[in-house]
């Protein structure tokens, strides 16, 4: 009689704490539809706020001349320059391995154009157009942004010519590196300004 109690009293627990567990999957549910139509409500009455307003003339010329400093850090042949006192520079870049590095943009008017710094401004710029994008239309700055980016972007590809090839921006050394992994063994040679 005793186990017989027992399994009664194991047969409840367990059909209690079912129970208990469904009215709490249920209230979820619930409130997760709720919050689902609350939201949808919200997004219907603040759909105006995604839309552009009124243009200020001081925040758009600050976003002009924000966007002017990438057209002042470019490098290589410079086309639709907007910096009349900014000329071509770094022509050459990547001659010695038959490439074009010549675009990118500089780092910090030092004629060095490092991977790491360019691919954050890269990423931040093309955050910028995707949050911002309407905006820059409506002040005419979408284009020059997007060519900024796009200036990064393709010198970014090209310094990754081929599989297992990048080639980073050394200042003005001669010498060979060897570099030792655990599968491979590669001879680095440093040219003149660019290495593999």
């Amino acid at each position: 009689m005793e186990a017989k109690e027992v399994e009664d009293t194991k047969s409840n627990f367990r059909w209690c704490w079912l129970l208990l567990v469904s009215v709490i999957a249920i209230l979820v549910i619930v409130a997760g539809v709720l919050a689902i139509i609350e939201d949808f409500k919200d997004s219907k009455k603040n759909s105006a706020s995604h839309h552009p307003g009124p243009i200020v003339k001081k925040y758009a010329d600050a976003l002009e001349i924000a966007l002017q400093f990438f057209d002042v850090q470019k490098s290589g042949k410079l086309v639709n320059n907007r910096i009349v006192w900014r000329g071509d520079s770094g022509l050459l870049d990547g001659i010695e391995m038959n490439l074009d590095l010549s675009k990118g943009m500089y780092d910090a008017g030092d004629l060095m154009k490092f991977g790491f710094p360019m691919a954050f401004t890269a990423t931040m710029l093309s955050l910028a157009i995707l949050e911002y994008g309407e905006n820059m239309k409506t002040v005419k700055q979408l284009g020059h942004a997007r060519d900024s980016l796009k200036w990064i972007t393709i010198f970014l590809i090209d310094t990754h010519p081929s599989e297992n090839v990048l080639y980073i921006q050394v200042p003005y050394l001669l010498l060979t590196l060897k570099m030792v992994s655990k599968k491979l063994s590669h001879q680095l040679t440093i040219c003149r300004h660019w290495c593999l």
